[in-house]
């Protein structure tokens, strides 16, 4: 069985996801769909709005057939580490094509631009740097030091969302040397950040977040036409269940409580806080009344949203540098299924005795720092619910088994 691997959020699962499933399948001729998927918390420093596992079953019910977790140290972490990390994991298991969406299409392109940077190295990393210390973002740096170098063709857009982290896929196949091949699928629909949802069928995850809490009351009717009737039914169930959605709004309180309470010098021992923010973050929040207001003051010319939200996780989790930086250095330690259907399960049957990383289905299996980790980032993750839920939501964390999917019959087993 040939396998395809693809690295997600699905936060939630939409109408462009279900696209890029479908032409990722079809363009690589796989048998078998690897999603490696971040877990509870997001690239870009948010809270996802269901748990793990709901998102898990709308993947399987989207036509993914193996769900991998891409642990929260690397799922919090800018382009370059959440890509290598997520390469990383389809590797162990065998995965010969990677497939992800871009502004581009274009394949060659990625390769093209990889090759430039590369034969030009000292000029890109000067420039780099000197837009960085002019108080660019990583992103806009980037942008602005490949537009300086010399292109003997058509360059890849890199002010481009979906491009920039297309690009880091490429490059930790061509740094890692790994036998994977790169495809690309050309997004459709809604841009990235495109925040309204008018009438797409393929609407961006951030306008479908923003519609389904634009009221007072979740309402999932209101964004319907952009995602599966599978997504729709599972978001409606888990909001009845729940009582709520997932946002920094119901994780504001305790953040505040933490900044408060903590000394700026332990501060200053958390991972990514640097550069005296111990002291702006401590000012800061004494007049915050509210995430978004909070941020809007945080924020400067040189930090950006995203990086500030990732900040705000790891304060939130108490992650420390050192173990931060050791984690990273090492890469992920395991493989976690979150779910599988009954093609990913034989994918997995034939494949697990040569993976290079051990294959976990339930945390109980394996002792690690980071699983302990894991437990608890999900039980801060669930502190923002209802108390008649936070308890068993935090036991789900390590007692689950992974979902299972029977595909001929649509229903879960």
């Amino acid at each position: 069985m040939k396998a395809c691997g693809i690295i997600v959020e699905y936060n939630p699962f939409h109408n462009g996801h279900s696209y890029h499933l479908q032409q990722s399948k079809k363009q690589t001729e796989s048998d078998c769909i690897i999603a490696v998927m971040s877990g509870n918390f997001l690239q870009r420093g948010e809270p996802a709005i269901m748990s793990k596992w709901e998102r898990a079953k709308t993947a399987l019910m989207g036509g993914a057939d193996l769900i991998i977790e891409l642990p929260y140290l690397y799922a919090v972490s800018p382009a370059p580490v959440f890509a290598h990390a997520g390469v990383r994991l389809l590797q162990a298991l065998g995965a010969r094509a990677l497939c992800f969406g871009s502004e581009s299409g274009n394949i060659d392109l990625f390769y093209h631009t990889i090759s430039t940077l590369e034969k030009q190295k000292d000029l890109y990393d000067e420039v780099f740097q000197s837009y960085s210390k002019q108080g660019y973002s990583f992103p806009k740096a980037s942008s602005l030091a490949a537009g300086s170098l010399s292109w003997d063709t058509a360059a890849l857009d890199l002010s481009q969302p979906n491009n920039i982290l297309g690009m880091e896929y490429v490059k930790a196949i061509v740094n890692s040397h790994v036998p994977m091949e790169a495809y690309t699928i050309k997004r459709i629909g809604a841009s990235f950040h495109e925040e309204s949802m008018d009438a797409h069928q393929i609407a961006s995850a951030t306008a479908i977040r923003k519609t389904l809490n634009s009221s007072q009351k979740p309402c999932v009717s209101s964004i319907e036409q952009a995602v599966p009737s599978d997504t729709s039914l599972i978001l409606s169930h888990y909001l009845k269940e729940n009582g709520q959605f997932s946002t920094w709004d119901s994780l504001f309180p305790l953040l505040r409580y933490k900044l408060l309470a903590t000394p700026a010098e332990e501060l200053r021992k958390l991972y990514e806080v640097e550069e005296g923010l111990e002291y702006r973050l401590k000012e800061t929040i004494r007049h915050a009344d509210s995430f978004h207001s909070f941020m809007a003051a945080l924020k400067t010319k040189r930090y950006t949203w995203t990086r500030l939200q990732r900040m705000c996780l790891h304060i939130l989790n108490h992650i420390s540098r050192p173990d931060a930086e050791t984690a990273l250095k090492e890469g992920p330690p395991y493989l976690r299924i979150l779910g599988m259907s009954d093609v990913g399960q034989r994918y997995l049957n034939a494949v697990k005795k040569q993976a290079n990383l051990p294959v976990l289905t339930t945390l109980s299996k394996m002792q690690h720092p980071l699983i302990d980790l894991e437990k608890r980032v999900s039980a801060v993750y669930f502190s923002g619910y209802p108390q008649t839920v936070v308890t068993k939501k935090i036991k789900e964390e390590y007692s689950t088994p992974p979902l299972r999917f029977q595909k001929s019959k649509g229903q879960f087993i």
